[in-house]
Order: C-alpha cells, then structure tokens, then sequence
C-alpha cells in the first residue's frame, strides 16, 4: 500500500487487480511511542495563586519570617486571609506591593523627611526646638557617666 498525497491506494482482496482510490480520511490520528530521557525533560508547575509563609520563598525567594514581618507591619495594604496558623495573600498582588515598594525608595525618604519637617514645625509652635541625638546602634544607650559594671573578685 502507497500514500500519494492525501489519498490512499488499495488493492481489492480478489486478485491482482488495478487498484481504487479511496479518500484519506480527514481524522487520521498517528499513535507512536517516543523515549525521551528524564534529564531532557521540563516539567513547570503553574504558580499558586495565594502566598503563604509555606511557599513564599519557592515563589519570591523571600524568606518566611521576612514574609510574616512585612504583611504583619502597620499600613500593609493588601487583604490578608487567616486559616489557622497561615497568612495567605493574593501572590500578584505581592508581588505588585513588592515592585511598588522597590521602586519608589526616594519618595519614602521625602516622607521622612516630610514627618521630620512636620513634626519641627509643632514643636516651634509650642516655643520648643528639636534636639538631635546621636545614634548610637543599640536599642537604648546607657545613661552619660555610666560605666560597665564587674563582678567583684572573690
């Protein structure tokens, strides 16, 4: 049997006979076994829809506790679900905060900046100026004068 485009050639089963032409049918499905090794494969899973601190660091590389600060901070804008002991927030829009949080790191220190100026401007008008201080890196600095205390010798 010979394949000439599209139509297919048969011979009767009586005898050596011309052939008929009959027409290819147009759902023709070809079955074949392909062996493909497993390092040629790719197999990606489509990206979840909500954000856990269980998959936050598969999906953003973010780390969970880095996760549960951020939506746990005062002003976080996004809806926050609770199911037990996981937070769950929508993953485009975190993603979206996070961009958005990325790209705007000058206006926050405007803001800052702004807070300072307001904050200036109340204690002027209550007949007060702000005192700067310096910025030691500890949580709370020692009182001036005071030293180290020692265990005395036995």
């Amino acid at each position: 049997m010979r394949a000439i485009e599209g139509e297919r050639l048969e011979t009767p089963a009586g005898g050596w006979s011309s052939p008929k032409v009959i027409d290819w049918p147009a759902t023709a499905t070809a079955i074949a076994t392909l062996a493909i090794p497993l390092d040629g494969l790719t197999i990606t899973a489509p990206q979840p829809e909500m954000l856990s601190q269980k998959n936050v660091e598969a999906v953003t590389g973010i780390p969970a506790r880095v996760f549960l600060d951020t939506i746990r901070a005062p002003g976080f804008p996004l809806l926050i679900m609770k199911l037990g002991k996981l937070r769950l927030v929508q993953r485009e829009a975190f993603v979206a905060y996070l961009r958005a949080l990325a790209s705007e790191p000058a206006s926050r220190r405007t803001a800052e900046a702004d807070e300072r100026t307001r904050v200036a401007a109340v204690l002027a008008s209550a007949g007060l100026e702000p005192v700067p201080c310096a910025r030691t890196g500890r949580a709370s600095a020692p009182p001036a004068g005071a030293s180290r205390a020692r265990l005395p010798p036995k």
